[in-house]
């Protein structure tokens, strides 16, 4: 505390040329340039700072000038001050404060504020394909647009705020410091905070980093966030009714059993050691899994054909009150072959979904399906090494045409 002091010292400026009657009793302003402690960086431009320090101080009324940055916005400023009582603030390009010290010799000074499109921070992921598991490695790629070098800083890093919320940042302000105060006590050991979105905020999480940081003003630097190795489930999956005559898509479904979330970011994916492809993680809570497309596959050969279709017409007589009315009645019948081949030498997972109109009626399906919504089927299959399978459906759909030229 006492470098802080020096610090400060070294940032005083020469008391007022005159003070009012008023302000009689006021000894001097002091303008003070607090060190930064901490910065709080959230991913969509919002960058919460704290300053601390120390500085000797007599018993009595005084003014302080606290110089904060041009993008620190003014009505986000607060000051505390040990042994002091505010009396009053005028917000000018940096804050006046007038205090009335209880008790001299060094007091603590802390100063909070928010500044908007002052910095960002995104995850970056690389992934490794591993027998059975993936290693999950994050680093956190930043910048800081603060208007000055940050040095020796404590970082933290806040994800769940959700993208496009520049229009109502400043609304949010105050919610926001509300959650940083609460979540900030959690962030210090990694505990975990409940799974996203409630609204116009999703739930905060913070990660604090190890260490003091040096953030170079208008620089993209990278700093390790986390890494883990989590249990996976290879899965295959087929789109029938878009993709005949294939190819399924391959996706590795992670779980993450760390108590804090995966933020979305982009991900390198690699198999043994060897880039496959660049996808996009999720936000996935803890104990939640992450679905990750690695793309098509060879790994299985499949195709839907249209097995056989059937049309049939019938005419006839509806009675109505005083009149009948002549109505054609068309039916008509699909049905549908779908035709699987692992090509591989293991147990493979497939799951496969097909529509079929709103209107339809299901007359036959084998194997039944896992899943069946109004428009849509659903089949999870375990195919064993070198094995071919087959899904064989076939639905109805009746309509009526009123033939009645009245009508």
């Amino acid at each position: 505390m006492k470098l802080f002091a020096a610090i400060l010292m070294l940032l005083l400026c020469a008391p007022a040329l005159a003070l009012s009657d008023e302000a009689s009793q006021v000894e001097a302003t002091t303008a003070i340039t607090l060190p930064v402690d901490s910065v709080t960086i959230y991913p969509d431009g919002l960058m919460a700072v704290k300053r601390t320090g120390s500085l000797d101080v007599t018993e009595g009324v005084h003014k302080f000038v606290i110089n904060v940055p041009e993008k620190a916005e003014q009505s986000s400023v607060l000051l505390s001050v040990s042994n002091a009582t505010q009396e009053r603030v005028v917000y000018d390009a940096n804050p006046v404060y007038t205090l009335n010290i209880s008790a001299p010799g060094s007091q603590s000074f802390d100063l909070s504020y928010l500044m908007y499109n002052a910095a960002n921070w995104k995850p970056v992921y690389d992934l490794h394909l591993l027998n059975g598991s993936v290693l999950v490695r994050a680093n956190a790629v930043l910048s800081n647009q603060g208007g000055e070098d940050l040095k020796n800083v404590r970082l933290k890093l806040v994800a769940g705020l959700p993208l496009a919320v520049e229009p109502y940042l400043a609304k949010a302000a105050p919610q926001i410091n509300q959650r940083y105060a609460e979540a900030a006590p959690i962030a210090m050991d990694y505990a975990a905070a409940p799974a996203p979105s409630s609204g116009e905020l999703e739930t905060l999480y913070i990660f604090e980093l190890e260490g003091r940081k040096d953030l170079v003003m208008d620089k993209e630097i990278g700093f390790p966030l986390f890494e883990e190795e989590s249990p996976l489930v290879r899965i295959y999956t087929w789109d029938a009714s878009n993709q005949a005559d294939g190819p399924a898509k391959e996706e590795i479904r992670a779980n993450n059993t760390e108590t804090r979330p995966w933020p979305t970011g982009k991900a390198l994916l690699y198999r043994n050691d060897e880039y496959v492809s660049t996808i996009e993680m999720p936000y996935t809570p803890a104990g939640t899994n992450a679905s990750l497309v690695v793309g098509p596959s060879a790994d299985l050969k499949v195709e839907r054909k249209l097995l056989d279709y059937n049309i049939t017409e019938n005419i006839r007589e509806i009675g109505s009150g005083a009149r009948n009315h002549t109505v054609k009645e068309t039916t008509e019948t699909w049905t549908y072959y779908l035709k699987i081949k692992s090509n591989l030498d293991r147990v493979a997972a497939l799951e496969v979904t097909d529509t079929v109109p709103q209107e339809a009626v299901i007359l036959s399906v084998t194997p039944k399906p896992a899943e069946s919504t109004a428009t849509s089927l659903k089949w999870k299959l375990q195919l064993a090494p070198r094995q071919k399978a087959a899904i064989n459906y076939t639905y109805q759909v009746i309509t009526t045409e009123n033939l009645d030229s009245a009508y």
